[in-house]
């Protein structure tokens, strides 16, 4: 499989970043959504950034486009997370349109990067989710002690 294999179609690297705005980088476009929905950002110098919903952090990982497209070729440092999706699908957890991958428990609480932590959501619902999550944890300090209530 290619690196393109990995990412959500086009129509998915539209999605509503207001809530994300401490993070992001100042006139920032989406380049590509990983299949966990995380977007890769160029910033405007050209710089390009991996926004992690999961993790709700963001890390400049190339300082352009083009070696950005040369080192996600393999994806060595992981930021696509191949081995995780490769491992859902052989779980039979297939994205359909509109899908993306989603974690149960997000890893930035104590979640783990493994199938059984992960189901299939519609990419709306997890950037709905994690961004209201990242709102909720945005300004509590680090090591602080949280617990999540679920109301229907």
């Amino acid at each position: 499989m290619s690196a393109t294999d990995y990412f959500l179609p086009a129509a998915a690297d539209q999605p509503d970043l207001s809530a994300w705005a401490s993070l992001l980088p100042s006139q920032s476009r989406v380049l590509r959504t990983s299949l966990f929905g995380d977007p890769f950002l160029v910033d405007g110098a050209g710089a390009v950034h991996m926004l992690d919903r999961g993790g709700c952090s963001i890390e400049r990982i190339a300082m352009s486009e083009e070696e950005f497209w040369r080192i996600i070729r393999d994806d060595e440092q992981g930021w696509q997370l191949r081995p995780l999706a490769d491992e859902c699908r052989r779980a039979g957890k297939v994205l359909a349109d509109g899908q993306c991958y989603a974690f149960t428990t997000l890893p930035i609480l104590g979640g783990d990067y493994s199938a059984e932590n992960v189901w299939v959501a519609s990419w709306e619902e997890w950037f709905s989710f994690s961004s209201d999550l990242f709102k909720q944890l945005e300004a509590l300090p680090d090591g602080s002690t949280v617990s999540l209530k679920v109301v229907e």
